[in-house]
């Protein structure tokens, strides 16, 4: 049986995809995640990670137009495939499940 949880990146990177749509591009995902988490994102991680979210077929990607400001190269677009959007489901019921009962008070009390 697979690991149902995602590593905390994977996660980040899959619902980042999922809320840009049609514009999930790379630097477009990063930014999405650093604005909603408030923590910097390593550029080459992000880029990595996407990588092997792609081998593992949980994401697909495909080249846009070539664009001046890049120097002619094309960006690269990211949508999750029908197995990608499987596993964050079951990822998310099962954070979802863990934290079924706690509230923020309950985090906060025990780092004190």
């Amino acid at each position: 049986m697979g690991r149902k949880v995602l590593g905390e990146l994977e996660h980040l990177l899959l619902v980042a995809i999922l809320r840009r749509g049609d514009d999930a591009y790379g630097a477009a995902i990063i930014g999405e995640i650093e604005r909603r988490t408030g923590q910097e994102l390593s550029r080459a991680g992000a880029y990595i990670a996407l990588q092997r979210l792609e081998r593992k077929e949980l994401i697909s990607a495909r080249d846009g137009e070539q664009t001046a400001d890049r120097g002619g190269r094309p960006r690269r677009y990211f949508e999750l495939t029908s197995a990608g959007r499987a596993k964050l489901d079951a990822s998310a019921a099962s954070l979802f499940a863990m934290w079924e009962g706690l509230s923020r008070d309950a985090i906060e009390a025990d780092s004190q």
